[in-house]
C-alpha cells in the first residue's frame, strides 16, 4: 500500500517537474501561468491535468487543440513515481526524502540536457540545497561528502583534461562538473567513481551506434547528463541491495553454529 501512495505523490512531483522541464529553458516562470497546452496556450483544467491517467484518457493528444502531446509528460511521471514508491518502501523516511527529491531534480537536469545540451545552473543550486539540508539533518556524512565531491569533479576534470589533450575537443561541459559535485556528494566517492564508469561505457557504446547508423561525425555533440544520471540512480540502487545482502550473509548462523 505505502508504494503505491508514494507512486501517486512521486507522478504529481513528476508532473511539476515537466513543467519545470519545458519552461526553465525558454526562461518563463515555473509557477504562472497555470499548466497549458504548450502549442495552443489553453489552460488545462484540474481534471484534465492527472498524470499519467489523462494521458492515456486523451490518447496523448492536447483535448483542445488535438495536437500530440510529447511522451515526455507521462514517462517522466512513470519513472518519479517508480523512484518515490521504491526510495520510501527500501530506506528510512529522511534518507528517503533525500533519494527521492534528488532523483527528480536529476531527471529534470538530465532530460534538459538531452534536449538543448545545456544543464541548468537553477537546478543545480536546488540539488546543492538537498545535499546541504541532508547533511544538517544527518542523512549524508560531512567526510563522506566531501570525499564524493572530490571525486565527482576532479576525476571528470582530469576526462576533460585528457579529452583536450588527445582531441582538442572538450568533451564534458562545465555542467557536468557541477552535476558531478551533486552526484559525488550524494554517492560518496567510491560509488562516484563506478558512476563514472557506467556512464562513460554507456556514452561511448551509444555514440558507436549513432555512428554506425549515421557516419562518424567527430563534432556530433552527445549529452552526458543522462548518462551520469541513470548510473547514478541505478548505481545507488544495486547498492542498497549489495549492502543489505552482504549484511544478511554476515549476520546468517554458519552451518556450525546451527
Amino acid at each position: 500500500m505505502d508504494f503505491y501512495i508514494f507512486f501517486i505523490i512521486g507522478t504529481f512531483v513528476g508532473s511539476f517537474f515537466n513543467v519545470v522541464i519545458y519552461r526553465l529553458p525558454i526562461d518563463e516562470s515555473v509557477i504562472r501561468p497555470r499548466s497549458h497546452c504548450p502549442n495552443c496556450k489553453n489552460l488545462i483544467p484540474y481534471y484534465r491535468n492527472i498524470p499519467i491517467i489523462s494521458f492515456i484518457i486523451q490518447l496523448g493528444k492536447c483535448a483542445n487543440c488535438k495536437k500530440r502531446i510529447s511522451i515526455q509528460y507521462p514517462a517522466v511521471e512513470f519513472i518519479n513515481g517508480l523512484l518515490w514508491g521504491w526510495a520510501f518502501t527500501s530506506l528510512s523516511f529522511p534518507e528517503a526524502t533525500t533519494v527521492s527529491m534528488l532523483c527528480s531534480v536529476l531527471i529534470a537536469i538530465a532530460w534538459i540536457d538531452s534536449r538543448i545540451y545545456m544543464i541548468p545552473l537553477d537546478l543545480i543550486l536546488v540539488g546543492v540545497v538537498i545535499i546541504i539540508l541532508s547533511i544538517i539533518f544527518g542523512v549524508l556524512s560531512l567526510n563522506q561528502v566531501l570525499l564524493g565531491i572530490v571525486a565527482g569533479v576532479l576525476f571528470p576534470a582530469l576526462m576533460m583534461g585528457l579529452t583536450w589533450l588527445i582531441t582538442r575537443r572538450q568533451g564534458m561541459g562545465f555542467g557536468d562538473l557541477q552535476l558531478g559535485l551533486i552526484l559525488g556528494a550524494w554517492l560518496g566517492p567510491i560509488l562516484m567513481i563506478l558512476t563514472l564508469f557506467l556512464a562513460s561505457l554507456l556514452g561511448l557504446i551509444v555514440w558507436i551506434l549513432i555512428s554506425i547508423f549515421q557516419g562518424i561525425d567527430r563534432n556530433r555533440p552527445l549529452p552526458f547528463a543522462p548518462y551520469l544520471t541513470f548510473s547514478a540512480i541505478s548505481i545507488f540502487i544495486v547498492s542498497t541491495y549489495s549492502t543489505t545482502l552482504i549484511c544478511l550473509l554476515y549476520t546468517s548462523p554458519s552451518p556450525r553454529d546451527s
